[in-house]
């Protein structure tokens, strides 16, 4: 991949901002997008090597050749923290880097290298305290240690601090004039799990106002001026946030909850912000590397996680970068309040964390850049162990996700710190496992098929449609975003649960596509352009199903007066009633009769599908308007479906996403009525979850069994094929028209070959 210096300065020129000699970019596509590489020559395997101490630097050249030669990885990722190489102003020893590069280059592996700005150096600090990240409480977050920058400079510093980008910019071109010299550097993470890095506290007893930043004097001064840019006038302000402002200079961020407008526009600023400041990484890195891949992967992975705190966009994120990607910890500690209960990921959780990534990456390769070796740790707390049956499953699920790399975090298990004797393939003494060896088995069945693999993805038929705005209000109604999380988590298991694959969408992209059906959950605000785009994708034949509350808010956060808003009313043929909320907790004995209705009562469907399900978040009775009723409860209208033009609308007036994640499978047996007669999925099963993966002459199939039991199966394929084999095993399984009948050990996969 090679990126021209002229494209470079074509798409850094002409904008504002001037940091530390660079012309930068400040929004919009990424100045590598003019370059983007294409398809991967082989399938990237490979693992987390060199973060300071670890490994020991006598033992590091024998170790990488186990990678190479004894595993047959081809890709190492390197750490490089800041601190630990520049340890006085202009002084920098990267003969480590150096080192572990130029062992790169003997066995012949490619090296992903880090740019990390999350540990600064201390002199740093104490030259620039005032660049300290400042929490919602007006709190400094000092530099200090953490499990995962055991050689401190943690949380790093604010790089709204001309100083501190200048320090930056200096560290990355002499690293990357250290290691551009080698062979085998293949590509930059530009940014390490992109987030405001001091709001995942090492602090386990942080409290919320101590989990938002930054509220800095350079920060705030920059927020001033964003404000300034958006609405030109103080008065504008004024009239949108409904205050009385003198001037910009008198505003402070909002730290806690109560109103709207000015939630909004702060952790927009915050979210535009993290933009920027991946540019600023492309942008340094690019200043002196032209030739090499700029990746960067996910920690969090919204919709169907919080975003707001970590304050980013996915899709903006990775419009400035080549490769996109994603971490997965599946086996670790009950988050977010750290506990002994240890939690057991889902297929079909990880599933839409790994849609979201493809979503995000739009057409680029994505990878799963770090992907669990051994157990998580976390102080005297340790996860179970991640076994064989975990490294096949979350491998092939990446596979049939369309993923086009893996990278374990990490070979050798830590060394000191809270995740000290953790996240190994090996163990500390670099002693084999069965989970690395499962590993090189795997990477060898990836390469083997590659042929079939190289050119393959998903093509769904169905989207989720998301706006990080309706995230945000949630967050400013409750301080934190549960209802829109566990909405979106809901449609997608349901999909999941149906063998649908889906796209993850923003309305911008609705008439970019073909989709047979868009399901919008959880979406507070009525945007003009978001409500014309839905109305003309239903007329023009599209399937439609919007929930409770849909368009509750105009654009300034105003409750509207009629909802739908805009005239959807009319269009979509119903109108909301005054919402109830529901209430987890057991009623009070006795219970009044006009009170039931508060404790999710059964909503009951006679179209499309007879099911009832438990009414979630609110439930909101509807005056028809032309629409026909679906459901009722308690006698009321709650549901409503109509055909609007070419296609249909169909609403639901609770929480549906919210109600499956609850347990209620009645939601997805709603949705599979909705959705069955519209899209036809590829493989089909009634307990086990296949995906198929479809090659001109051969195909794969991926089966994965998600419960803690052995289950067998009948696999529906809508193709015929006359010889199935399992790659695993070499057993040859019996095809009929029916399909095939398969045995998948408790939480495993199981791979076929097809031949047709």
């Amino acid at each position: 991949m090679s990126i021209s210096r002229r494209n470079f300065i074509q798409g850094a020129a002409g904008v504002s901002l001037a940091w530390g000699g660079l012309r930068m970019y400040a929004g919009g596509a990424g100045v590598a997008d003019e370059a983007a590489p294409g398809p991967a020559s082989e399938f990237l395997y490979g693992t987390q090597f060199y973060r300071p101490p670890n490994p020991p630097r006598a033992e590091r050249r024998q170790m990488m050749r186990d990678v190479a030669r004894k595993y047959g990885f081809n890709i190492i990722r390197m750490y490089p923290m800041w601190d630990y190489y520049n340890r006085e102003p202009g002084q920098f020893d990267f003969t480590e880097v150096d080192e572990v590069m130029g062992y790169a280059d003997e066995f012949g592996l490619k090296v992903l290298v880090g740019i990390v700005f999350e540990t600064a150096p201390y002199w740093l600090e104490q030259a620039n305290p005032e660049a300290r990240f400042v929490d919602a409480k007006g709190q400094q977050q000092r530099l200090e240690g953490s499990g995962a920058q055991m050689t401190g400079g943690w949380p790093g510093l604010c790089l709204d601090w001309e100083p501190v980008q200048d320090a930056a910019q200096k560290f990355v071109r002499h690293l990357c004039a250290v290691v551009k010299k080698h062979e085998s550097l293949y590509a930059y993470d530009c940014w390490n799990e992109p987030h405001i890095e001091p709001a995942w506290q090492r602090n386990i007893w942080a409290t919320p106002q101590e989990k938002l930043y930054c509220y800095c004097p350079k920060t705030i001064e920059n927020f001033h001026k964003w404000l300034e840019r958006k609405y030109g006038t103080i008065d504008k302000l004024n009239e949108a946030w409904t205050r009385g402002f003198p001037d910009f200079k008198s505003i402070d961020p909002p730290r806690s909850l109560g109103t709207y407008a000015d939630w909004m526009d702060w952790r927009r600023y915050i979210v535009d912000r993290s933009t920027k400041y991946m540019h600023f990484r492309v942008a340094s890195v690019r200043a002196v590397d032209m030739d090499h891949i700029l990746e960067s992967h996910a920690a969090h992975h919204p919709p169907v996680e919080s975003g707001v705190e970590s304050g980013t966009n996915g899709w903006r994120l990775a419009e400035a970068v080549d490769v996109w990607g994603l971490s997965l910890f599946p086996r670790r500690w009950n988050e977010p309040k750290i506990s002994e209960r240890w939690v057991q990921a889902t297929v079909g959780d990880v599933a839409a964390k790994f849609e979201i990534t493809r979503s995000n990456a739009a057409g680029k390769d994505f990878w799963m850049t770090e992907l669990q070796g051994g157990h998580s740790n976390r102080g005297l707390l340790r996860s179970p162990q991640m076994r064989p049956r975990d490294i096949r499953t979350w491998n092939w699920l990446a596979v049939a996700c369309g993923a086009r790399g893996i990278i374990y975090w990490a070979y050798l298990a830590e060394a000191t710190g809270s995740e000290a004797t953790g996240f190994g393939l090996v163990t500390r003494d670099g002693e084999t496992t069965e989970r690395a060896e499962e590993a090189a088995r795997n990477k060898k069945l990836i390469a083997a098929h590659w042929d079939l693999l190289k050119e393959y993805q998903p093509k769904p038929q169905v989207a989720i449609l998301a706006d990080q705005d309706n995230a945000i209000l949630t967050y400013a109604m409750s301080g934190n975003e549960e209802a829109s999380t566990q909405a979106f988590k809901g449609y997608y298991k349901a999909l999941w649960n149906l063998d649908l694959w889906a796209d993850f969408i923003e309305a911008a992209s609705v008439e970019k596509a073909s989709y047979k059906a868009i399901l919008v959950p959880w979406h507070l605000m009525g945007k003009q352009a978001t409500c014309e785009t839905l109305r003309r994708y239903a007329e023009a034949g599209g399937t439609l199903v919007l929930e409770t509350s849909f368009g509750l808010f105009d654009e300034r956060c105003y409750a509207n007066a009629v909802v739908p808003p805009l005239g959807l009313d009319a269009v979509f043929g119903y109108r909301e009633k005054e919402s109830l909320m529901m209430n987890t907790e057991a009623p009070p004995v006795p219970l009044a009769p006009s009170d039931r209705i508060y404790y999710q009562p059964l909503i009951s469907f006679t179209a499309p599908a007879r099911v009832s399900l438990k009414a979630n978040t609110y439930l909101t009775p509807v005056k028809l308007m032309g629409a026909t009723a679906i459901a009722t409860c308690e006698g009321l209208p709650v549901a409503a479906m109509k055909k609007v033009g070419k296609g249909t609308v169909y609403y639901i007036g609770t929480s549906l996403g919210g109600s499956i994640t609850a347990g209620n499978r009645g939601g997805v047996e709603l949705l599979r009525g909705i959705l069955s007669p519209l899209v036809k999925a590829e493989a089909t099963a009634e307990k086990l979850r296949p995906r198929l993966i479809p090659g001109a002459k051969e195909s794969l199939l991926a089966v994965f069994n998600e419960s803690a039991e052995d289950t067998t199966d009948q696999i529906a394929l809508r193709t015929r094929f006359r010889k199935a084999k399992n790659i695993h095993s070499g057993e040859e399984i019996p095809i009929t028209e029916k399909g095939l009948r398969v045995t998948v050990p408790y939480q495993d996969a199981a791979v076929y070959l097809l031949e047709a």
